[in-house]
């Protein structure tokens, strides 16, 4: 029996903390929580889809309030039975429980929402947003990262479950590809007699093999280094690296660089533990997109600047056409340059390990550019800059909105996987005298949440001086 409480107006009261209410969710929201209202009041519900009514216990001393779903009174047509029989317990799939095509709606309304909110722009103004549907919602990716704790003699490794520290063990992860999903079922015997925990990052090495990136905070016995040893020895694994907490230096074996095929066709290295997308196929797409959209039309060759390179999954396209250098007096062998679609090529990168694959997986392609390590959110964006391409981490680029609003570049195209961060650097890039031209989201990550989306700016008036 749901709990009504009314003022003496007549309206209906807020419940205390603890009760119950019954409400209706009218759509999900940015973090996977489907949202409802109760006496007017919105209230955020994990586990639910858009149209369900619900049960739920209340919490008001949350902001914004939060209730634990109970029972799902009456499910919308968009709710669906999870496949996978960890969905409940598991916090790596928080929309599997969602219909595909409602998950598509509810992140490209997510990426309107937080871009109109940030930049004071009506969500009619904007332009509509093109979807890229995922080619797979099940075993898509290439690459996860489990959680691993030793309890009681044993090792769990799985996800931690929804808003807690707790270990759900997983034998087996339906999103994972074929090369890797046994892994989260080995890994318990790999790392049996451990002491503490750590995370474990599972991907794709030479050959297709896998590859196993452990942090490990605690104690490791000399059985779980002989493990190691012996799949990469046999082929089993193409490589494994350990790090352990206050160690100088990782332990490797084998080769424990992710390989992956990149938009080109062509393998695309990483470092041990390096930046990835998760879908090798989806990033593919995304990579494309960007190219395309930082496209010029102009009368002149563009200079293009990569912000946050990493190492080169956009680079590998977005250097096309750069000129190369000039070949050595008298050489006969080195073939001649093309002509350049760019009039240069720069990326920037921190970390040194990305640094030495982007240049790797330039050479390897004959790619030419200049690439620096440096911060990207720091680095000054080069006064000849025509066209800005930047995919910074979750936390954004706060320091090169202000630049690229700043300088002389005509063409932005930022790619981000946080749409809140997203939308606060093009409300400071948006002063600088740019327009949003296109919103495009790519499903890297169907079953969940999580959102990757492309925006481009056209530069429509010069920066106020």
């Amino acid at each position: 029996m749901k709990a009504v409480h009314r003022r003496a107006s007549g309206a209906r009261a807020r419940p205390r903390t603890g009760e119950r209410a019954q409400l209706r969710i009218d759509a999900l929201a940015a973090g996977g929580a489907g949202v409802g209202r109760l006496a007017g009041e919105v209230v955020f519900v994990p586990a639910t889809a858009p149209g369900d009514l619900v049960e739920v216990e209340f919490d008001r001393s949350a902001r914004p309030a939060r209730g634990r779903l109970l029972r799902v009174v009456e499910p919308s047509a968009d709710r669906v039975a999870p496949p996978c029989r960890f969905a409940d317990t598991c916090g790596g799939c928080d929309w599997m429980h969602v219909r595909l095509e409602a998950q598509q709606a509810a992140h490209e309304q997510i990426i309107r929402q937080a871009i109109a909110r940030a930049t004071s722009l009506a969500e009619a103004d904007l332009p509509s947003i093109r979807v890229h549907p995922a080619p797979l919602s099940l075993g898509y990716r290439s690459r996860a990262r489990l959680f691993a704790r030793a309890e009681r003699g044993e090792v769990r490794v799985g996800y931690r479950a929804p808003r807690t520290h707790a270990v759900v063990a997983v034998d087996r992860c339906l999103v994972l590809g074929d090369a890797i999903a046994p892994l989260s079922g080995e890994l318990p015997g790999v790392l049996r007699g451990a002491m503490g925990e750590g995370d474990v990052l599972v991907s794709h090495g030479a050959s297709g093999r896998p590859v196993v990136e452990i942090q490990w905070r605690g104690q490791l016995p000399p059985a779980v280094w002989k493990q190691l040893d012996e799949r990469t020895a046999r082929g089993a694994w193409a490589g494994a690296r350990v790090t352990l907490d206050g160690a100088r230096e990782a332990a490797s074996f084998g080769d424990p660089r992710t390989t992956i095929v990149g938009a080109d066709g062509s393998p695309l290295l990483l470092p041990p533990g390096g930046f990835g997308q998760p879908s090798e196929e989806g990033a593919a797409v995304l990579a494309c997109r960007a190219a395309e959209l930082a496209h010029l039309d102009s009368t002149r060759p563009p200079h293009l600047v990569e912000l946050f390179a990493g190492s080169g999954t956009l680079s590998v396209l977005l250097a096309r056409g750069a000129p190369r250098p000039a070949a050595p007096a008298g050489s006969v062998d080195a073939p001649a340059p093309a002509s350049p679609g760019l009039a240069s090529f720069t990326a920037v990168e921190l970390s040194p390990e990305a640094v030495a694959c982007l240049r790797q997986n330039l050479a390897a392609r004959g790619l030419a550019g200049k690439v620096i390590e440096a911060d990207a959110d720091e680095h000054p964006i080069p006064a000849r800059a025509d066209v800005v391409v930047l995919d910074p981490p979750r936390g954004g680029a706060p320091g090169a909105a202000r630049a690229i609003a700043a300088s002389a570049a005509r063409v932005v195209v930022y790619v981000s996987c946080d749409p809140a961060t997203l939308a606060r650097d093009l409300g400071v890039i948006l002063r600088g005298g740019f327009e949003i031209t296109d919103i495009e989201a790519v499903e890297l990550f169907p079953q969940t949440s999580h959102i990757e989306s492309i925006v481009r700016l056209s530069r429509a008036r010069r920066p106020a001086r």
